[in-house]
């Protein structure tokens, strides 16, 4: 199984990403996992340069490929999707085993079946992929694919645009169903926005993308509100240690790579 990881240095909370270039992904290129229904897209080969930290923690840029490409989830994990899992292997989740106040079973709004599936730890998200057969990606995977061969702030241009990402602005309080913006260029839904997204970095996870809970920085400038604002695609979530304070959470699901045979 093909494994690349790395840690981004960020400055003022963004990252510096330069994802190559690709051709468009042609609609046919898509796997359907027969375990939960969910469809894959697939990633073609390429690469992308970062700013990361070196063994010193000095700043220096590494080139990351993907000499074979990868299948990735078209949409985050629906609430139906889980309730399949939980349903064929009787899993309790880790807000569960705590007796959270919120599950993804109860979350504090109101979700339907085709919403990404949230309240979940990280040991929650392997293990349906464990179940599904696919794997969690790493983070170099997500950002990859998050880019989809664009150099722009975000994989739709340099501004906010509604027609593309749920933030709290247009979302409200609350997630909302899976696949309803328009797609990143590699055909992936809701890369930005929506949910937060689990990734793997060595051994523990990370949270990778905007949600609508932290889409909703409005900017106050010259007396006036401005556009909502959003990190970019170069979102880490938390500086590389476990997530101890908030190890779940109503803005928290996840999308899955295929495993590589």
């Amino acid at each position: 199984m093909f494994r690349a990881t790395l840690v981004l240095l960020f400055a003022g909370g963004f990252g510096v990403l330069v994802a190559s270039a690709a051709d468009p992904i042609p609609q046919e290129k898509v796997w359907r996992n027969p375990k939960d229904g969910m469809e894959f897209v697939w990633i073609p080969a390429g690469g992308f340069t970062a700013e990361v930290l070196d063994k010193d923690k000095k700043p220096s840029a590494q080139h990351v490929e993907f000499p074979g490409g990868f299948w990735m989830g078209r949409t985050e994990v629906t609430v139906k999707q889980f309730r399949r899992f939980v349903e064929q292997t009787g899993h309790v989740t880790e807000p569960e085993k705590e007796k959270n106040r919120w599950t993804w079973k109860r979350p504090w709004f109101e979700q339907a079946d085709d919403h990404p599936v949230i309240y979940l730890g990280y040991s929650d998200v392997l293990k349906y992929a464990e179940w599904a057969g696919v794997d969690v990606p790493t983070e170099a995977q997500w950002l990859y694919a998050c880019r989809a061969g664009t150099s722009t702030v975000f994989y739709w241009g340099d501004t906010m645009d509604d027609r593309h990402v749920w933030h709290r602005g247009n979302a409200g309080d609350a997630t909302r169903p899976v696949a309803k913006k328009q797609s990143n260029p590699w055909g992936l839904y809701d890369m930005i926005g929506n949910a937060h997204e689990w990734c793997t970095s060595g051994k523990i996870g990370v949270l990778r993308g905007g949600s609508f809970t932290r889409c909703d920085r409005y900017r106050f400038l010259d007396g006036n509100w401005t556009e909502p604002f959003i990190w970019e695609v170069g979102l880490r979530l938390h500086d590389g240690s476990p997530l101890t304070q908030y190890p779940w959470d109503d803005d928290r699901g996840f999308r899955c790579v295929k495993r590589t045979e």
